[in-house]
Parts: C-alpha cells; structure tokens; sequence
C-alpha cells in the first residue's frame, strides 16, 4: 500500500501487549491504553501460555486476549500481529505504560510527514526513587500520571533520531524500544515481523528488518512510561544465552537476504560495538561458569569480527577494560595539558616545596 495515495479512510491503529505473569504490570498497561484520548480501534493482549490470574483481570475490559501455547515474546507478538487487521500495529511491553495523547500526537504526526511508516517515541523513566535512570517517583499508572505534568526529562534522546540513515545506524546498536514503537502492518509482515527463538535482541532485529525497507522516525516527546523495577528485563537478567541470542541476531544483520540491503559501512566500521557485545557475552559466560556458550560465542562471532585481534581484545573482562581505558584517558589528558602552550612547568618552578 502506498503511503502517500489519498485514502477516503481513516488509518486503522491496532496494539499488540505481549504479557507473561505479570498480571498487575499489565493491567495498568491495558488501563493506559484503554485512556487514550484517540482510542486504539483495537487492543490486542497476548498472553505468553496459560495465565489464569492475568486472565481474569482482563476478562471484562474491552481489549481481546489471546492465550496461545508458550512460545516466547516474539511469537506472543507475532500472533498478535497476526490477529490484527489494522493499518498500523503498535506495541506496548506488559510492563510500560503510554501517556494519553500517545496515539492522538503520533496519528498527528502521521499526517504532517505521510512518508514515514515506521516510527517510535521518546519516553519518560519512572521508578520507585529518584535516581539516574529515573525520572519521577511512581508505583502503578494512577501515581504516574499525577507526577508526570511536574516531571522534568533527565536524558538526551539523540541516539534515536536516525531517519536518512537507519540501516547504518541500526547496524551499530538498538535505537529505539518496543514500547510506543509503530509499524504499517503490511510492511511489518514483509520485513518478517518477529524472529522466533530468540530471547534476547528480538526487537534490534525487527527494527533493522523494518529498516531495510523503510527509514524509523522519532516522535521528539517523549509518550511512553518505562518501569524501573526490580524485576528489572530479560534483556538484563537473562544471563549467558541472552548474549548468544544477541550475536546471533548481529550474525543475522549481515546473512544474505531476499529484503533490499540500503547503503552501509563496511563491517569493519562497527567492530568497537561488536567487540563490546562479546565482551559482554562472555563476562555472562565466566560468571554461569559456561564453557560450553563461550566456546559458542567465540564461534559466532568469526562472522562479525573476522580479525582475530578483535575477539581477543573482546575476551578481557569489562571492568579491566573499562579501567585501562580510563587510565589510558587520563594518561592522554595528562599529556596533552602538557604539550599545550603554557601546559607545562613555569619557570623556576620544578614541582618542589620550599
């Protein structure tokens, strides 16, 4: 469908909200949607095998829910892509919430730039602190909605700005979320929706699926509540197969494909990002005592780090790495404070006391 044709319709909105027991998170997640100030013309909840608990939280809210066998986050939300008919599916994680003119700004945005098809939104960090990553004090969706219109952003959104240059960008790392993410339906379904099998980096392969037919754009205010909670992500808490899913998906990035290949970097170019994953990969590795995903890590990540150097920098620990390269940093400040005009002793003046 052409984007851009003139449509005697309104465009349709449809919302997937893959949820696995949470029943309390989700509910408040279906009570933000269900305020919207424009409606969703239909609210999907998928739950991820038999939940009777969240089950009959929902039961009388005007959404529709899915209970497919257990497959996984990407199949939740594959089948609720599947169950939708709409122009547009948006999706929402069972733990977030969207404000109430999430839908209504973004339909907006729609209409002033017709080209885009694929699009998310800055968002808001609510927690049950104030701390770095949070921006206000919140429990549920009634305590967040009262404390964002006091709320004052704490973070730069520009790593998500990346339209006229997707593909490459996305190439890197993840530039966006799930949550307040938007597709056109039919392009979504061509760049293969969801990859089932994978717990972790689901949503990066999507975006950059998405991205070789279309560029991503970003709604600059931020319309979705992200939770920090202690339950925390399966991104963050999912240990040493997390890391194997996720260079599996970066392996996956550079796999021919029938879908369009937009202009890019050569692999090269992005080794610093693939040499932090497996570094990342394989601290997750040390700390299960897994030698058996190690050795696979290692192994996937010939296809993206073809030099050999690379992977062995990959293998030394984080917190090593991190602290050579704050050393090496001071080392350089150092020396450049004193190869500065006036950097460095004055004279008369060797550095000693009295």
């Amino acid at each position: 469908m052409d984007p851009t044709a003139a449509d005697a319709r309104p465009l349709t909105f449809g919302l997937v909200i893959p949820t696995y027991n949470r029943p309390r998170f989700v509910l408040d997640a279906v009570r933000s949607a269900l305020a919207q100030t424009r409606p969703f013309d239909r609210i999907v909840v998928v739950c991820d095998g038999p939940q009777p608990e969240t089950e009959a939280l929902l039961a009388d809210l005007d959404i529709e829910v899915f209970v497919p066998q257990r497959g996984g986050v990407s199949a939740a939300r594959n089948a609720g892509i599947a169950a939708l008919d709409t122009d547009w599916v948006c999706f929402l994680d069972d733990d977030d919430l969207f404000v109430p003119e999430y839908l209504a700004k973004f339909e907006q945005g729609l209409a002033e730039y017709p080209l885009i098809q694929a699009a998310n939104a800055c968002y808001w960090v609510m927690g049950d602190a104030i701390t770095e990553g949070a921006d206000f004090v919140a429990h549920d969706y009634d305590a967040a909605m009262k404390s964002l219109p006091d709320a004052a952003p704490r973070r730069r959104f520009d790593y998500m700005f990346i339209y006229g240059e997707s593909f490459d960008r996305l190439l890197e790392r993840m530039r966006g979320s799930m949550s307040g993410s938007a597709v056109r339906r039919d392009l979504l379904i061509e760049a293969g929706a969801f990859p089932v099998g994978l717990r972790c980096a689901e949503d990066w392969t999507m975006y950059v699926n998405v991205a070789r037919l279309t560029e991503w754009g970003t709604h600059p205010d931020p319309l979705v509540v992200f939770r920090d909670h202690d339950a925390g992500s399966s991104t963050t808490h999912g240990g040493a197969r997390n890391g194997i899913d996720t260079l599996k998906a970066v392996a996956s990035f550079w796999s021919p494909t029938d879908l369009p290949t937009p202009p890019h970097r050569p692999l090269s170019a992005y080794r610093e990002d693939y040499r932090y994953i497996l570094r990342w990969t394989l601290d997750l590795c040390r700390a299960e005592r897994d030698r058996d995903s190690y050795r696979e890590a290692l192994r996937i990540a010939r296809t993206i780090l073809p030099r050999p150097w690379d992977r062995l920098l990959a293998r030394v620990p984080h917190r090593v790495w991190e602290h050579w390269r704050s050393r090496k940093n001071r080392l350089a400040s150092t020396a450049a404070s004193i190869d500065a005009p006036g950097g460095g002793p004055r004279d008369g003046d060797t550095g000693r006391r009295g």
